[in-house]
């Protein structure tokens, strides 16, 4: 009997227990804050996914970017950096972006010009000879336009970033003559004009993905590539490719743009800080190209296996020649008013 009353106190105790579970489990009332909660129902978090390497231009500038908007929002706006293709590949990046799973991405302007035909102006060979126009290029008017025509794609584009200009590299005879280039497969990014070039050149241009880059290397589907030197230090190729001609032919950027519903649901005041931001990093940000690929070109020089050339200027001469015909193939079935704004701009 004695513990027939016990169990049955016990049992009593379990179910009071419950009963002010259940009703504080689901109670509607709203508790206040401690001090560390404050704001944090207002709080921004921004997916950042890029393919490079946290060493290079976009990878600098993007851990840059999420510092100045943590700094000048208090805390409330949060970038998460997604480095090396953690979330998506350079194939994937974008349509993550359009479904929202990411909000930021900064791909390069020739992988955009699948969907604007007429971002493939930047893609024109020897158009930039200097830093000098290449910070025209990315911030004048025509820079303007081209980020609004992301508007057709249901994206929010905000600015330009560089990564300087691109080499040729490959592995065994270095690529300095014209001839050099006759059927080799030449890695390129998806665009048309970078297509005719290497058609142009006689080489066999081959479209991959950079996350695939090093196993297509490696397994001598693709012989030659053009890349800066940032990308060909931080990724290593030259570990395969070793003979590189510095021909500063072409120039690589990268757009900075956002889902257009994420910012477009953003309030101003976000809105504000994050123009701001990238208004404020926008030179440190060109230095910071210019700076990384002269040090890493040093680092190159240093490794014994790698042979460096300069491309000469009867070579250079050549090289212009051969592919001058990609200027009229833009004129023609791309957008020639285009060409000669930028032209007009790189000049004055």
């Amino acid at each position: 009997m004695k513990n027939f009353i016990i169990g049955s106190i016990i049992t009593m105790i379990i179910l009071i227990v419950l009963v002010g579970y259940r009703q504080n489990f689901f109670s509607t009332k709203t508790y206040p804050y401690d001090d560390e909660q404050v704001g944090l129902e207002n709080q921004v978090i921004i997916k950042f996914s890029h393919v490079v390497a946290e060493n290079t231009p976009k990878g600098m500038a993007a851990e840059k970017f999420a510092d100045l908007v943590n700094e000048k929002s208090n805390g409330r706006i949060i970038v998460q950096v997604y480095p090396n293709g953690m979330l998506y590949s350079d194939d994937k990046e974008l349509q993550a972006l359009k479904e929202g799973e990411i909000q930021m991405i900064a791909p390069s302007f020739s992988k955009m010009t699948d969907y604007l035909p007429n971002w493939q102006v930047l893609d024109l060979p020897f158009l930039v000879e200097d830093e000098e126009q290449l910070e025209k290029v990315l911030t004048g008017n025509l820079s303007k336009q081209l980020l609004s025509e992301l508007d057709s794609l249901n994206i929010k584009g905000l600015t330009f970033w560089s990564n300087g200009f691109k080499q040729i590299a490959t592995s065994g005879t270095p690529i300095i003559e014209l001839q050099d280039f006759w059927h080799k497969k030449v890695r390129m990014m998806s665009s048309d004009i970078l297509k005719e070039q290497y058609l142009l050149l006689r080489a066999k241009p081959v479209d991959t993905t950079f996350d695939t880059l090093y196993n297509d290397l490696e397994n001598h589907l693709i012989e030659a590539q053009e890349n800066t030197i940032s990308n060909l230090y931080s990724k290593k190729f030259y570990q395969i490719e070793n003979q590189i001609t510095l021909s500063n032919h072409g120039i690589l950027c990268y757009a900075v743009m956002f889902n257009e519903e994420f910012w477009n649901n953003l309030n101003s005041e976000t809105q504000s800080i994050i123009i701001e931001s990238l208004n404020e990093m926008q030179e440190w940000q060109f230095n910071q190209a210019k700076l990384i690929n002269e040090k890493n070109l040093v680092s190159l020089s240093n490794e014994e296996n790698v042979q460096i050339y300069e491309l000469d200027e009867i070579n250079k001469t050549k090289w212009k020649k051969k592919l001058s015909p990609i200027y009229d193939y833009y004129r023609k079935n791309v957008n020639a008013q285009y060409l000669d704004e930028l032209l007009e701009e790189i000049n004055n």
